[in-house]
């Protein structure tokens, strides 16, 4: 269930009448609470006719911080939204928070006009494929498609499927059972492991490898890394009333490959691009867990870097700043002690 999440839902006219309604109709089922955001006040017709959708605010009365989740639906409103500036910044502004984002059909063309798709696998439309793949993206045909926060589909019969993944990405039910049956104290115990052996892998990978860009990349990530670990290993110790948590390298998936001479750059970044997927998995999980407003940011906003590291990766420029580089951390100074805020 997605009790009382709140989900954006872009409409333009010519929005597709099924992939508006029975995914509005899906979430409101699950006990969202869904908003129809339009270009402007007036009420709509869907591509075929067959349905009107009155906005419920328009593009100009909203703000990314009020929703959880983002979908936009194909038809011919897409081409509608994307000239329309306020409605990009939305959407990029949106992305940039690391929450997930689902677009079916010609939806991905909002993405491509907001700039964040390269370096993305998706699916779209079939028609659309050239200008995603244009745009930096990876086209794959099948039904749903997941890569970080971005869930992906072709068309109306796919919807079935875009609703469930949409959904389990909304309550972070991507995870291993094992990881999501964990309580606060040992999830972020597991956290603090994670941000020591990425840190450690990328450190000594940056001393291995030649190629002067990836050598720079890995010297940065290891920075940050370094930074997450001893920001999380500061708030374990505030939860548990001053106890060290305990680091096994082991549990993470970085920190169990031992770095040897021989050891590829192309080997390190296909290894580190899935430790980052799996550690944004883990903190929208915990994000979503959280019980307090701090600590929900700050899973967030670890999420969003994990994401950022990803690209970074995966592309040869990037900006060197991670996630919401505007965000401030949150501290000992502002989260009170005890798990009271955690799950």
């Amino acid at each position: 269930m997605l009790n009382g999440k709140k989900i954006a839902i872009l409409i333009a006219p010519q929005v597709h009448d099924e992939e508006a309604d029975e995914s509005r109709n899906f979430l409101v089922g699950r006990n969202a609470d869904v908003e129809y955001i339009g270009l402007d006040a007036e009420t709509v017709s869907g591509k075929y006719g067959r349905l009107t959708f009155k906005p419920d605010r328009t593009i100009n009365d909203v703000d990314v911080d009020e929703f959880e989740g983002l979908l936009i639906p194909g038809g011919g409103a897409p081409e509608r939204i994307r000239i329309n500036e306020k409605a990009v910044q939305f959407v990029r502004d949106f992305w940039n928070t690391g929450r997930p984002v689902a677009a079916i059909c010609h939806g991905a063309q909002v993405l491509i006009s907001a700039g964040v798709l390269p370096g993305i696998t998706l699916t779209c439309y079939a028609g659309i494929r050239d200008d995603v793949e244009n745009a930096g993206a990876v086209f794959v045909d099948q039904e749903v498609v997941v890569d970080g926060q971005l869930v992906s589909s072709r068309r109306p019969d796919d919807l079935p499927a875009f609703h469930k993944a949409f959904a389990d990405a909304l309550c972070g039910k991507l995870l291993p059972v094992d990881e999501m049956s964990l309580s606060p104290r040992d999830a972020l115990n597991l956290a603090v492991s994670r941000e020591k052996g990425a840190q450690q892998f990328y450190a000594a990978m940056s001393d291995v490898v030649k190629d002067e860009a990836v050598k720079n990349k890995f010297t940065y990530l290891s920075a940050v890394e370094e930074g997450h670990f001893e920001q999380l290993a500061d708030l374990f110790k505030q939860i548990t009333g001053g106890e060290e948590p305990i680091v096994d390298l082991d549990r993470n998936e970085l920190g169990k490959h031992r770095v040897a001479p021989e050891t590829t750059a192309e080997e390190a970044v296909k290894l580190a691009i899935s430790a980052e997927e799996k550690a944004y998995e883990f903190y929208r999980f915990a994000a979503n867990k959280s019980k307090g407003q701090k600590i929900k940011d700050m899973f967030e906003y670890l999420a969003a870097e994990e994401l950022e590291h990803k690209r970074l990766l995966l592309l040869d420029t990037a900006v060197a700043q991670g996630g919401q580089g505007h965000f401030q951390w949150a501290t000992h100074f502002d989260i009170p002690p005890g798990m009271d805020d955690l799950w």
